[in-house]
């Protein structure tokens, strides 16, 4: 644990400078849908055709929520524009689950695998296992969270800071004198840690908002969103705000706002299909958009460029992590722009697709 706060604390510093610039990005208007529908990159790369076949293996944390599920979709759609082979998508089944990670990327070193992409279920414990799978000639792609392993080639993700950042803005900008009730997410999850501290960081520097603590812990679906939430609200009937770090959670706090009908407004991350209405109606203040589409398309066409020597643009090597990446652009969703923002360009898959097609 004590490793693994050192290296969340060394990622929220360095990108620190970034995560302001970033949550300018976040703090922005919506991009008009026809503009979003032109560029499926938003402008990072230009998509180009595979020369030279290769494949890749795929393993995620989980397919329950539609970021995964976007980046899974992403890699698919992406593979078959531009000439890859998708051998299989494996599927951890939760966070914390390393074991059954660990085996789907041993599966994959067997079948020979040109790169592999791991949405990793865990921060840490990975490096021995990639430093095989290099052995035997498969390369390590980290997607959608980073992981702890200098045996990676490369990386695309978030800034998860300016996500923490982003929301403790909108708060600010809607009611600085208020009280925050928060849900920080699973422990050991550097994602939710990171956000938290921006997000508890932010706040303080905004006059009058008070952040009321919360415990790591428990899953990131919304039954769990639900009961915590309930509990916080029994407890402090003076809230005006439940931070959530990811939307099932947040999704659950909604749910027991409604139920103690209290005049509480939540934010969160990540968007998905159901949640669309309560952030168009005012029950989330803002949500942060996670464009796993995105991040899915652009780690197949950066395995391209890697795989044929070509550049990688916008790829950034610092002391943040332990190899080169690259930073998705996300937006706050709010209910002034939820009307025209392109979900299903960059959030969230088709409906009636599954991964199933993929293995």
């Amino acid at each position: 644990m004590k490793r693994f706060e050192f290296q969340a604390r060394r990622l929220a510093k360095t990108v620190g400078a970034a995560a302001c610039a970033a949550a300018a990005v976040l703090a922005a208007a919506a991009i008009p849908a026809a503009a979003a529908e032109a560029d499926r990159f938003k402008g990072l790369v230009e998509p180009i055709q595979a020369e030279k076949p290769f494949t890749i293996g795929v393993t995620l944390v989980h397919l329950q929520d539609d970021f995964w599920k976007g980046i899974a979709y992403g890699i698919q759609d992406e593979a078959r524009r531009s000439g890859v082979q998708v051998m299989q998508v494996a599927v951890a089944g939760a966070y914390g689950n390393v074991r059954e990670q660990f085996a789907q990327l041993e599966a994959l070193k067997t079948r020979g695998a040109n790169y592999v992409v791991v949405g990793a279920a865990s921060f840490d414990g990975y490096d021995a296992v990639f430093k095989g799978l290099q052995s035997a000639g498969s390369k390590v792609l980290a997607v959608g969270i980073p992981v702890n392993s200098p045996n990676v080639t490369f990386g695309v993700g978030q800034d998860e800071g300016a996500i923490g950042t982003a929301l403790a803005k909108a708060i600010c900008a809607h009611k600085p004198a208020s009280t925050t009730l928060t849900i920080p997410g699973p422990a050991g999850a550097e994602w939710t840690r990171l956000r938290y501290e921006a997000f508890r960081k932010e706040a303080g520097q905004c006059p009058g908002m008070k952040v009321v603590p919360g415990a790591f812990g428990g899953g990131v679906d919304l039954a769990y969103g639900m009961s915590q939430a309930s509990d916080l609200l029994l407890r402090d009937p003076n809230a005006d705000f439940i931070y959530t770090p990811v939307i099932p959670l947040g999704m659950g706090a909604v749910q027991a706002v409604r139920q103690q009908r209290r005049n509480v407004k939540v934010v969160s991350s990540a968007v998905v299909r159901e949640a669309i209405p309560m952030i168009k109606d005012g029950r989330f203040l803002a949500v942060a958009s996670e464009p796993g589409i995105l991040m899915g398309r652009l780690i197949v066409q950066y395995a391209i460029r890697d795989h044929e020597g070509k550049p990688m643009p916008n790829m950034k090597k610092d002391a943040a992590l332990p190899y080169p990446y690259v930073l998705t652009p996300p937006v706050v969703i709010t209910p002034e722009n939820a009307s025209t923002y392109p979900f299903d360009v960059y959030e969230i898959p088709p409906q009636g697709w599954s991964v199933t097609a993929m293995k």
